[in-house]
């Protein structure tokens, strides 16, 4: 049984328990007493009784209060919370629409090649804005794959203006892991990187998240966020991440 509610109860029922002690005090007080005690003596039994009653009243009614307007608090937060989620992902979605659709009608195969580019230029630029932190930086790297090695080349970035330096390689052990990820189709969140300890991250990354741009049946590449600082992205920025990196590998398998 969970025991982190008691100091709480005790703290704000502890006193309604004692003033109702004392306002009961104070009327048995009075009956033993009767006329044989001195008139300001009982006024003054009459008038603590009294203050404690108000008390014992006072203070459920004011816990009460203070529960409800948290609780109204709360529910204010989370319909601001999914009012802005529901304007950025529109702000992400509608334009990938329209995109998907030149995509699709696209006279000739240059013509589809730039409404893809615009496509991963468009999810870049939506996941480095929609965390709102100062400083995040969001890249696509390219996947290709030839008979020797597998790369990941960073094609699309914004956010900070230092370009990420890392090229990934199957060649190179320390980038294995992340080829594994990508070809099983499983996303990678790292909170407070140590650069020092690693040899995938260079020296400005503070958390970081990947995603496959990926169908069932063909890999196109790896959309990343990366921050400067460790405890800045969370659980919800990965998910809603991957939700748009398969929005994004639906427009780039698009064909005429």
């Amino acid at each position: 049984m969970d025991n982190s509610g008691w100091p709480r109860l005790l703290h704000w029922w502890g006193g309604t328990v004692l003033a109702a002690m004392l306002a009961g005090a104070a009327f048995v007080l009075q009956a033993e007493a009767a006329e044989s005690w001195p008139l300001w003596a009982g006024w003054s039994i009459k008038l603590g009784g009294a203050g404690a009653t108000m008390v014992a009243l006072l203070l459920p009614a004011r816990q009460t209060w203070i529960e409800v307007r948290a609780r109204e608090d709360a529910e204010q937060l989370a319909k601001k919370a999914v009012a802005n989620y529901q304007l950025a992902l529109r702000s992400v979605l509608l334009p990938l629409t329209d995109i998907i659709d030149r995509i699709i009608t696209a006279p000739d195969e240059t013509e589809r090649m730039e409404a893809k580019g615009a496509a991963k230029q468009a999810v870049v630029n939506y996941v480095a804005q929609f965390p709102g932190i100062k400083g995040a930086r969001s890249c696509y790297f390219e996947y290709k794959c030839n008979d020797h090695e597998r790369e990941l080349v960073c094609r699309v970035y914004t956010g900070r203006d230092s370009r990420p330096q890392t090229t990934f390689s199957s060649t190179n052990p320390a980038h294995a892991e992340v080829f594994k990820l990508l070809e099983s189709r499983q996303t990678e969140f790292r909170q407070n990187i140590h650069p020092e300890n690693s040899l995938r991250f260079p020296a400005d990354y503070g958390a970081y998240i990947s995603v496959p741009v990926a169908t069932s049946t063909e890999i196109f590449g790896l959309l990343t966020l990366d921050v400067l600082h460790g405890d800045e992205l969370v659980e919800q920025h990965q998910k809603e991440m991957l939700l748009i990196a398969q929005l994004l590998g639906i427009a780039l398998a698009c064909q005429a």
